[in-house]
């Protein structure tokens, strides 16, 4: 049938299509996933918005225990490229073993070449190749790590981008100094600190207390909320140190963690070591550091 010949069916089709690309436009644009919010403040930061960011980790949730809901996994299965940190629990337990059905998404793992520490944090997941049994996975809040991190994303998105490289590069350049900055100030703010203690509910500062000299003391238990033995020995511990620093994360039970603060006459801060804009949560970081460690 010759739709010329009927003016009905002429309007009808291009209204469809009208309405097909204005719902499509949005789905268009290029796709990237990433585990957690650091991940798309760095991709952001480079990208702009050139790309949508996908977080499989949404703000308030807990890596260590949540799921891929299936509004991400649509996502996921959209995406282009997939940022990781690599040793997660749940990208062990559930990120990895998707993309390992889907090579046409293309697997960023951010620890790859970086020296993992086992610490005190314990986030033991047997999964095939992707374990990393005891690890700490908190790398990005070291801002040394946090530097090479964004390099990858860089050389990643422009090896996928081409046409957009330089762009790319001059919003890299301005982070990489940004991640400079944060450095510098780190150094320079706790360079008297050395060989000081503090605690920390759950061990997310491995990197970053081993970057400067710092040390760190779990009240968690092998990832595991503390028996009353172990609360007792923390608590003695940080009374004979004269430990009065205590970090807590809102992802946690933060009640053992101020239950302790309170017996040694200490101060509980807030911290969160997933907070999307990176820049600003480590300037607080280190701030708090030089003035109550």
């Amino acid at each position: 049938m010759n739709i010329r010949k009927h003016p009905f069916l002429c309007v009808l089709c291009a209204g469809i299509i009208l309405l097909h690309s204005c719902k499509s436009a949005p789905e268009n644009r290029h796709l990237v996933s990433v585990s957690i919010l650091p991940q798309k403040y760095f991709v952001e930061r480079i990208a702009g918005d050139y790309v949508q960011v996908n977080v499989m980790v949404p703000p308030g949730m807990n890596p260590a225990t949540c799921d891929l809901s299936t509004a991400q996994l649509k996502k996921l299965y959209d995406s282009y490229l997939c940022f990781a940190i690599g040793c997660l629990p749940f990208e062990t337990a559930h990120l990895f073993p998707v993309l390992e059905k889907r090579k046409d998404i293309r697997l960023v793992n951010h620890s790859e070449g970086i020296p993992l520490l086992s610490g005190t944090c314990s986030h033991a997941h047997h999964n095939g190749s992707h374990s990393h049994a005891g690890t700490d996975p908190h790398i990005w809040l070291s801002p040394k790590i946090a530097a090479r991190m964004a390099a990858t994303v860089f050389h990643t998105l422009a090896g996928q981008y081409p046409a957009e490289e330089e762009t790319f590069r001059h919003n890299y350049n301005a982070l990489a100094r940004e991640i400079d900055s944060i450095a510098m100030r780190a150094d320079k703010a706790l360079a008297d600190k050395q060989g000081r203690t503090f605690l920390i509910y759950h061990p997310a500062l491995t990197y970053f207390a081993a970057d400067y000299g710092l040390r760190q003391i779990s009240i968690e238990e092998d990832g595991k909320e503390p028996n009353p033995a172990h609360l007792r020995g923390i608590i003695d511990l940080a009374q004979e140190e004269g430990i009065r620093l205590v970090f807590i994360q809102n992802q946690f039970d933060i009640n053992n963690a101020q239950a302790v603060a309170r017996e040694i006459g200490g101060e509980a801060i807030a911290i969160d070591p997933l907070a999307e804009n990176w820049t600003q949560e480590m300037t607080r970081l280190i701030d708090i550091l030089k003035a109550k460690l």
